[in-house]
C-alpha cells in the first residue's frame, strides 16, 4: 500500500510539471505567453564618418543624439591614405558610411587620376562592408584666395563632384551634395570657415541638414 501511495505521489508531481506552462487565474486556466526577444541589429554602429581633417573636426553626435556614430576622420589623409584605412571602417561594422575625401589630393591637372583612386576606394569599402549603405559626399569648395596656392580651383572641384555623383550612381551608392551647402559667390563661404579649407567648429549644421534624410531624421 505504501509503495502504491509513493507511486501515486510521483505521478501527481510529474503531471504538475507537465502543466507548468499553464496558469490559473480566478478559476480560469490560460496559457502563459512564451518570452520572446527582438534580435539585435548586427551592425555595431549606425554611422561611420570616414575622411580627412574636415571630417575629423565634426561632431555629428550633437546633431543626431540618438545615433551611434564613429568619427574616422584623420588630418592630412589623401585618397590613398583612406584606401589603406578601409579595414578601420570594416572593424566598426557600420550600418552607413559617410565618405568624404579628395581635397588633399585633387589638383587642376590630376582629376582623372583622383577619380580612379576614388573608384578603388569605393569598391574597397563595398567589399569590406557589403551590408553598409555608403553615402559619397561631395568635396567642399575652398576659399577664393586659396585656389591658386592650392593649385585647385573651385571649377575643378565642381567637375570632380559631378564625376563623383556619376560614380556613386554606377556603384549603387547615395550622393550628398555638400558643395552647394557651403558655396557662396563661387567659393567657400567665408563665414563658415576658419582658414579657407576647414569649417568653423560651429559650421557643421548645413552638412547635418544635407545628410539628415539618411540618418533617420526629418
Amino acid at each position: 500500500m505504501r509503495k502504491t501511495a509513493v507511486l501515486l505521489a510521483l505521478l501527481l508531481l510529474l503531471t504538475g510539471c507537465a502543466g507548468a506552462a499553464l496558469s490559473t487565474t480566478e478559476g480560469r486556466t490560460t496559457e502563459v505567453e512564451p518570452i520572446t526577444t527582438r534580435p539585435a541589429s548586427h551592425f555595431a554602429c549606425d554611422a561611420a564618418f570616414f575622411g580627412d581633417s574636415i571630417t575629423a573636426d565634426s561632431s555629428f553626435e550633437t546633431f543626431f543624439p540618438g545615433q551611434r556614430i564613429v568619427n574616422l576622420g584623420v588630418y592630412g589623409d589623401t585618397l590613398s591614405d583612406l584606401l589603406r584605412r578601409v579595414p578601420e571602417v570594416q572593424a566598426e561594422n557600420p550600418a552607413r558610411v559617410f565618405l568624404l575625401g579628395g581635397i588633399n589630393a585633387l589638383k587642376d591637372d590630376n582629376g582623372s587620376a583622383c577619380l580612379l583612386e576614388y573608384r578603388n576606394l569605393l569598391e574597397a569599402l563595398q567589399t569590406a562592408c557589403p551590408d553598409a549603405q555608403i553615402v559619397v559626399q561631395s568635396v567642399l569648395p575652398v576659399g577664393a584666395e586659396l585656389q591658386l596656392p592650392m593649385g585647385c580651383h573651385n571649377s575643378t572641384i565642381r567637375r570632380f563632384n559631378a564625376e563623383l555623383a556619376s560614380l556613386a550612381q554606377a556603384h549603387g551608392c547615395l550622393f550628398a551634395d555638400l558643395y552647394s551647402a557651403y558655396e557662396k559667390d563661387g567659393a567657400l563661404d567665408p563665414a563658415l570657415t576658419r582658414d579657407g579649407v576647414h569649417l568653423n567648429f560651429t559650421a557643421y549644421g548645413p552638412w547635418a541638414e544635407v545628410i539628415a534624410p539618411w540618418m533617420g531624421e526629418d
